[in-house]
């Protein structure tokens, strides 16, 4: 599950990666849920804790995004107290990105989008394509409020 979170300076907070082709990707932050957390709102609220030391309101979740292995769920968080915090001034909030990885502030803007290369790759169109509308990814609503599909059938001749 991931978080899109706002950086004081109005980007998207990411974690990039350096690929093997010396190519990047940028991943957002968050983990996998394990069977022990009651709800994926507490996991990812424990998991924002844990990598940088900040809490966290859980918002509307956005995106589900099927990979096949591992769904990707993704919810707009809001930093609690954003302005009280000395992390207010810097968005890397002093701690160290996980597993050689680094932090990384996108703008909001289609072309830095695709170029930011995240993985799962749905992530980056379902957020280049609201951009292209004038929506930030932290405007967007809660998929769960959405009227469930229809299936229609159309008749053949």
């Amino acid at each position: 599950m991931s978080a899109v979170v706002k950086t004081p300076d109005g980007r998207l907070l990411a974690l990039g990666q350096g690929l093997p082709d010396n190519a990047q990707c940028h991943l957002l932050p968050g983990g996998v849920v394990d069977a022990s957390t009651a709800t994926f709102e507490d996991a990812l609220r424990r998991i924002l804790h844990e990598q940088f030391g900040i809490e966290v309101t859980i918002g509307p979740l956005i995106h589900t995004d099927r990979t096949g292995d591992h769904d990707e769920y993704v919810f707009v968080t809001h930093i609690a107290d954003h302005d009280d915090s000395r992390r207010s001034r810097d968005w890397r909030f002093g701690i160290p990105a996980p597993n050689g990885c680094f932090w990384d502030g996108i703008e909001l803007t289609p072309a830095a989008i695709h170029a930011a290369n995240f993985m799962p790759r749905g992530i980056g169109a379902l957020f280049a394509g609201h951009l292209r509308h004038g929506q930030p990814p932290w405007t967007l609503p809660d998929v769960r409020s959405r009227p469930q599909a229809k299936r229609r059938h159309h008749k053949t001749r």
